[in-house]
């Protein structure tokens, strides 16, 4: 039984530490957006408000982390 709930409490964490998908990425836009935020600047250029990554590269997808961290 501990072993059990060891092992729901380590996939509840590890699902909410999985990254948010509501960033998207749209066609003309140049970073990944949600497309439910109200822009205050053109789709070319970053808007802190509603892009995504705040800091980082563009166009930058993090690498698959599994279960294992591997």
């Amino acid at each position: 039984m501990r072993t059990m709930c060891s092992a729901l409490t380590l996939c509840i964490a590890i699902a909410l530490c999985t990254a948010n998908a509501r960033y998207v990425t749209l066609p003309g836009y140049a970073f990944k957006t949600n497309p439910k935020c109200q822009r205050h600047e053109p789709k070319t250029r970053f808007d802190a408000r509603c892009d995504w990554p705040k800091l980082g590269f563009k166009n930058f997808t993090p690498p698959l982390v599994t279960v294992l961290g591997i």
